[in-house]
């Protein structure tokens, strides 16, 4: 159907809050890798691509569905900086909506084919069928990445919600900025550990979701055995350092897929400079894949091989005023795990 054609992966309702105008139609975007930059230029053709989530209509009823449940709760929070009581209708449907769209954006559709990719090019070393030259260029992608991605979020997001979350409210001079995905994916514990295996799956011990939501607020939600923010039961943490600010902004530039949406407050050159110093991680590949444990063969004398893969996280060394590790997290000792999860059960059911 012609009206489901057009499929947003960044919703028109995050976008209106770095909007220029009045009317909520127009937004400033840059192109991280190609400087280019434009004003005021229509909201409801950024962060879309026709058909991104399949052509049946059903994935994009259900985030719409979703974003409507969505829509009022963000007005909310920009408009009284108070965020829904945990446990109610309201934060269930914020946090759902927060985790989808760390999943749901072109950048996580290009780490999914990424990952399918890089697991055939390694078959095909290792299988004779594919010893012939012609194969040489010959590559795979998945149809619907989209919605594959959100269908393996969909099944365990609820497990997730274990994630403690605050409001930053910025009252400096710097706005945050957004981007064509936007909620982003960190993790401060395992960087300072220098653990060499994945930081940023769902349950991950330590791991940190950014999301701004206006030039002046942001969402994030965290692992509260590994940190602290502000004191002990703030539920809102006012910025008064731009330092801040400007890595929280580095974060969008180093993350996103090509576009940078921002208000009329931040200007070119700001941008420029944060692609610039951004260039050699966004060259990373977005995904490593490992070879595990060793190589044996079955009684069929077929070999065995096991791989597992990690997101390029692109670390930038983050250093957040408002942020401490717990005394916990410090001492802690990493196991000899690949992935280190916040609930060691989650093991045998994942």
């Amino acid at each position: 159907m012609p009206d489901k054609k057009k499929q947003h992966y960044v919703p028109k309702l995050l976008l209106r809050h770095f909007s220029n105008d009045a009317k909520k139609k127009l937004i400033n975007i840059f192109n991280v890798d190609t400087h280019f930059y434009r004003v005021d230029c229509p909201l409801d053709s950024q962060g879309q691509e026709n058909y991104f989530y399949g052509s049946d209509g059903v994935i994009e009823d259900g985030l719409g569905k979703l974003e409507s449940l969505t829509s009022p709760i963000l007005n909310n929070i920009v408009g009284k900086k108070v965020l829904p009581k945990r446990g109610t209708q309201e934060s269930e449907s914020l946090f759902l909506f927060t985790l989808f769209l760390a999943y749901r954006t072109k950048n996580s559709v290009e780490h999914l084919n990424e990952i399918v990719d890089k697991t055939f090019q390694e078959i095909k070393k290792l299988d004779s069928r594919f010893s012939d030259d012609k194969y040489k260029d010959l590559h795979i992608q998945l149809n619907n990445a989209a919605s594959i991605s959100l269908g393996i979020v969909a099944k365990k997001a609820f497990m997730a919600y274990d994630l403690e979350s605050v409001l930053l409210v910025n009252e400096t001079e710097r706005k945050f900025i957004s981007s064509d995905h936007p909620a982003i994916r960190y993790n401060q514990f395992l960087e300072n550990k220098n653990h060499p295996g994945g930081h940023l799956g769902m349950f991950t011990k330590g791991l940190q979701l950014f999301f701004p939501i206006s030039p002046d607020h942001m969402i994030v939600y965290y692992d509260k055995w590994a940190y602290k923010f502000g004191n002990k039961k703030d539920k809102i943490i006012y910025l008064k350092n731009p330092k801040d600010v400007e890595q929280l902004n580095y974060l969008q530039v180093v993350n996103c897929t090509e576009i940078v949406f921002s208000t009329q407050h931040t200007k070119e050159i700001s941008l420029a400079l944060m692609s610039e110093k951004a260039k050699n991680l966004r060259s990373k590949d977005r995904t490593k894949l490992y070879e595990i444990n060793k190589r044996y063969k079955d009684e069929d004398d077929n070999e065995h091989i096991q791989y597992t893969q990690q997101a390029d996280d692109r670390q930038i060394k983050l250093q957040l005023s408002f942020i401490k590790q717990n005394q916990n997290a410090k001492s802690h000792k990493l196991s000899n795990y690949f992935v280190q999860l916040r609930d060691e059960q989650l093991r045998y059911h994942l």
